[in-house]
Formats: C-alpha cells, sequence, structure tokens
C-alpha cells in the first residue's frame, strides 16, 4: 500500500514536471512567432514596402540620392542645410536657400526625382507640364499626404486643409458656396473699417515722430488686421474670442513648424516632453474657447431663432453639420454617434488659421515690394485717386471699379508669384496606382511641388522670372509665361484655396486703403530673412518706414 501511495505521487510529479516543461516551452514559442512577427512587420514596412516604390519609379528613369537604412537621405539633407546662409540680402537667390537639397538635387538628377525620408517615399515635381495634370485630377485617391495630416491634428484636426475622402468633400461642398463673389462683397464694410483702425494707429504715431516719419514692424497689425476681418465675417458677435485664438494658433504652429514633421520623419507627438506638453495644453485651450463660441450661438438660436440674411459662416457650419449626421432620416454622411461638434471645431480652427494667417502675409510682402519699389507705389496711388475721385475712405460695393485697378492686380499677381504665403503643394497617392502625365505612381508615394520654383523657373517664365515685373502680368496669367497652370500661388486641382476670392478682395481693399494715406520705403534696419514656417515668413519681421500721403501731391 505504502509502494502504491509512493508511485501514484511520482505519476503525479511526473505529470506536474511534464505540464511544467509544456508550458515553458509555449511560452518561449509564444515570444519566437511574436519576434519574427514584428521582424516582419518592419521588414515589409520599413524596407519592402520603400524598395517596392522606389523600383516601379526607377523603371521608369526616375532616379534620385540613394537612402541609406533607416534614415533614408536625412542625413544628406542635414548637412545640405547647415551650407545655407541664414540671411541673404540678395533678393534674387534667397528663395533656394529655404531647402537647399531640392536645389542641389535638382541640378543632379533634374526636375523630377525620387528622396526618402525614413519609411515615407517622396516624388519632387518641378515640370510645368504635369501641374495640368494634378490641377484635372477630382479623385479623392490624390489627398493630403497622411504623415502630415496625422502630425498636424493639434493645429488642424480633420479640418478642410488636412482632410481626405468624404470628410474633406464634406467640407468643401459646404464652405465653397459661402466664397462666391456675390457673398464676399457683403464683408467689404467690415474690412474697411478693420483698415481704418490700423489707419488711425499709424497716423499717431506718425504725429508723435519727428519729421512725419515713423519706423514700424508691420506684421503684428496686419495679423491683427485680418484676424479682426475674419472673426467678424466668420462668428458674428463672437470675434473678440478671436486675438487669443490666433494667439494660441500661433504658438501650436511654431512648436509644429520644424522640416521632420514636414517631411514626415520621427513623429514622436505621443512622448510627453515638455513640449508636447505645451502643445496639448494649447490645444485644448483652443477648443475649449472655440466650443464655447458654438454653445453660444445655440443658445442665442434656441431663444431667438436664426434669419436666413443674418445667416454668419458659423450658422451655416452648425446647420451644415447638423443635417451631415445619421438620424431617423436615414440621410447623412456620418453616423448618429460621430462627435459633430468636434468637427465644427477642426473646421472652425481651420478658418482661422487660414483666414488670417496667410492673408496678413499676402498683404505684408506686397508692402515690401512696394516699398523697394516706389514707381509702382505711385503708379497705384495714381490709379486709386482717378478711380475713387480722390475720396477716403472709399466705397468699394463697386466690383467693377475694383477690378479696373489693373496696377494694383498686376502687383499683387507678382507678389504672390514671388512671395506667396504658401511654399509647397503637397499630395499622397492613396489609391493602388496613379497615372501622372507619363508616369504612372504606386500607392503610398508623396508629391511635392515646390512653389518658390515654379514661380522662379526661366523656361516658364523668362530670363527675369526672378525679377519683380508686374507688367508680365498685364495680359492677365495666361499671357504671362508658358505653362499658367505652373502658377499656384493658392494651390492647384480640386484642392486650390476655397478663400482665394476673398484673400484677394481683402487684399485689394487693404491696400487701396493704406496707399491712398501712407508712403513706404524699407528701413534700413530690415533683414530680409524669409523662413517657411508652414508659411513664408519674415523672421525678424518687415521694417519699413511710414509717412503721411499728401492728396495733392498724387
Amino acid at each position: 500500500m505504502y509502494k502504491s501511495k509512493w508511485l501514484s505521487q511520482r505519476v503525479e510529479m511526473d505529470v506536474e514536471g511534464q505540464w511544467q516543461i509544456s508550458q515553458r516551452e509555449i511560452c518561449w514559442s509564444m515570444m519566437f512567432i511574436a519576434s519574427w512577427s514584428i521582424i516582419v512587420l518592419l521588414y515589409v514596412k520599413l524596407w519592402y514596402r520603400s524598395q517596392r516604390i522606389r523600383s516601379v519609379l526607377q523603371k521608369q528613369g526616375i532616379n534620385g540620392p540613394k537612402p541609406s537604412f533607416p534614415f533614408g537621405n536625412l542625413s544628406e539633407m542635414q548637412q545640405l542645410n547647415q551650407g545655407a546662409p541664414v540671411s541673404l540680402e540678395a533678393l534674387d537667390k534667397w528663395a533656394f536657400s529655404l531647402y537647399p537639397f531640392f536645389h542641389t538635387w535638382r541640378q543632379r538628377y533634374g526636375p523630377v526625382f525620387m528622396y526618402s525620408t525614413g519609411t515615407k517615399q517622396h516624388l519632387y515635381v518641378e515640370i510645368p507640364e504635369l501641374m495640368k495634370w494634378i490641377g484635372l485630377n477630382t479623385s479623392l485617391d490624390l489627398g493630403r499626404p497622411s504623415h502630415l495630416t496625422k502630425t498636424l491634428k493639434p493645429l488642424l484636426g480633420d479640418g478642410i486643409i488636412m482632410s481626405n475622402g468624404l470628410h474633406w468633400a464634406f467640407q468643401r461642398n459646404l464652405l465653397v458656396p459661402e466664397f462666391f463673389q456675390s457673398k464676399i462683397k457683403n464683408w467689404v464694410d467690415i474690412m474697411g473699417e478693420s483698415t481704418m483702425a490700423i489707419i488711425k494707429k499709424w497716423e499717431s504715431h506718425i504725429t508723435e515722430s519727428e519729421g512725419g516719419i515713423t519706423e514700424l514692424v508691420i506684421d503684428g497689425d496686419m495679423k491683427t488686421l485680418t484676424a479682426d476681418v475674419i472673426s467678424k465675417v466668420c462668428f458674428g458677435t463672437s470675434y473678440a474670442l478671436g486675438n487669443l485664438i490666433f494667439a494660441k494658433l500661433a504658438s501650436m504652429q511654431a512648436i509644429l513648424a520644424k522640416s521632420s514633421v514636414l517631411f514626415g520623419f520621427l513623429n514622436l507627438r505621443f512622448l510627453p516632453t515638455k513640449e508636447n506638453k505645451e502643445l496639448w495644453k494649447l490645444q485644448k485651450e483652443v477648443e475649449t474657447m472655440i466650443l464655447k463660441v458654438i454653445k453660444d450661438r445655440e443658445g442665442e438660436n434656441q431663444k431667438s431663432g436664426t434669419h436666413e440674411n443674418e445667416k454668419d459662416l458659423l450658422q451655416i457650419i452648425l446647420e451644415g453639420a447638423a443635417n451631415a449626421t445619421t438620424g431617423t432620416s436615414g440621410k447623412g454622411i456620418f453616423g448618429s454617434r460621430y462627435n459633430i461638434n468636434q468637427l465644427i471645431i477642426d473646421i472652425c480652427k481651420n478658418i482661422y488659421f487660414a483666414g488670417y494667417e496667410s492673408s496678413a502675409l499676402a498683404i505684408i510682402w506686397t508692402l515690401l515690394l512696394l516699398a523697394l519699389h516706389p514707381e509702382w507705389q505711385q503708379r497705384i496711388r495714381s490709379e486709386i485717386m482717378e478711380t475713387y475721385d480722390n475720396t477716403v475712405p472709399h466705397s468699394f460695393l463697386d466690383m467693377d471699379k475694383l477690378r479696373n485697378l489693373k496696377a494694383l492686380t498686376m502687383v499683387i499677381q507678382e507678389s504672390l508669384r514671388l512671395y506667396g504665403p504658401s511654399t509647397m503643394a503637397t499630395r499622397e497617392v492613396l489609391a493602388n496606382e496613379m497615372k501622372l502625365g507619363e508616369y504612372v505612381l504606386p500607392k503610398g508615394i508623396n508629391l511635392w511641388l515646390f512653389t518658390l520654383a515654379l514661380h522662379r523657373d526661366p523656361d516658364n517664365w523668362g530670363p527675369d522670372a526672378r525679377e519683380f515685373k508686374p507688367e508680365r502680368f498685364a495680359g492677365g496669367v495666361s499671357l504671362a509665361c508658358k505653362y499658367p497652370q505652373a502658377y499656384i500661388p493658392f494651390g492647384l486641382g480640386g484642392r486650390i484655396c476655397l478663400g482665394q476670392n476673398f484673400a484677394l478682395l481683402q487684399m485689394k481693399e487693404v491696400l487701396c486703403l493704406l496707399l491712398s494715406n501712407f508712403s513706404f520705403a524699407v528701413s534700413p534696419n530690415y533683414c530680409h530673412c524669409p523662413v517657411d514656417s508652414f508659411l513664408l515668413m519674415p523672421k525678424y519681421g518687415v521694417r519699413l518706414l511710414v509717412s503721411k500721403v499728401h492728396k495733392t501731391s498724387a
């Protein structure tokens, strides 16, 4: 009996031992499988997909700098950037210092070449003829680069600037009608009022100065002006929060404006660094303020209702968003549980960002160019005085008179060519493949169109392409160059800036009023150093000498 008990215990121990060994083997097997799965995943993501894309392009005769694993061409990009000057006084050469690697590779490999930043594969395109194909493509399969969409989410969310697919199509269909000429002409008085506030401020500075000339850094005032306009136009009586929102968006922009972000390398926005914590804080504050504007408006609507002729852009967005979710009717492109408030917030952030920053910069650069070319400044001033009978402030409700300001129009077009706020047009092929002219592009390739280079191409614009010559636009864009489709200050194709009519109207009115009242010259303290911070900005601001215009001498 004792022996039988001992045998029974021994069997149990053997069984337990076998189970322990078996469990250990299972754990090691699972670890082995997991490790190999990670290796295969990394191989597919980091190497195979990249090599497949590069192979497809190489077979079509497209070459570029040889990448190194796993960083691609990032090292060479950084080395070439170190050799770029910080500031350039030569007005006709600075553009190529922003991204010197593009200029270097363009000389080595031609106007179409490929390069890599880690897992991202890029195609640089500088052939004017190909702009036509991109412009004609209206497919949702050619959208914004996904790495930019993810990285810029705190700043722009899923708004129209960075969204793709149905989200983008819904927002565009909702907003485009609100920027027709018939709508934006109703905003002329608001633009005039905001500009007159800046004029009074500058007149005060001139009165207090010696000799009737004051030195001004105009950047802040121009941004204040355009921020005031976009807040009143789009958000009605809730515009007071605008300046706070703009300031916080500018801080977010400064944090995100890095080349590693722009070209899709090392997106570490999930790490709780000091910089990221500040970004998250700003994002929360901005969204909270915009949500307050939304809730206040919804409260007003419940109390007094809305009238068709009193609808501002915020009201249009609220009503459009309400109809976008699937309700009892079964209509709408978003599900009933979709966070529609977040979409409204994202749309508002996009309007804030695009509506004031780019417009302000366009006016700032134009004033600088006019200060550098006083003969054009005087020509425009004389044209304004003749058109509006020397009356200030002018009535700009007559759109025909604004259209007849040909000298001003030519200067604006030339300024947008040389100093357009947007320096890049970007696309990603989201379908399996897409045809672009003679090329077939694989899924996942990111297209980069360097606007500054396209606008300075001597083969398209002539040997004086880098010079300020507004007269080239005397016959319109179609006669200014060989390939008008390569003139893209507002983007191209289906994703062209929906607010371009608004921006042009605002530029004309603001410049008319400023030039009617002031004369501008470049300050000796001005340092010409444009930088790309998602938009083309003067690093040290634009310093001008401003004096009052005597109407009798105009």
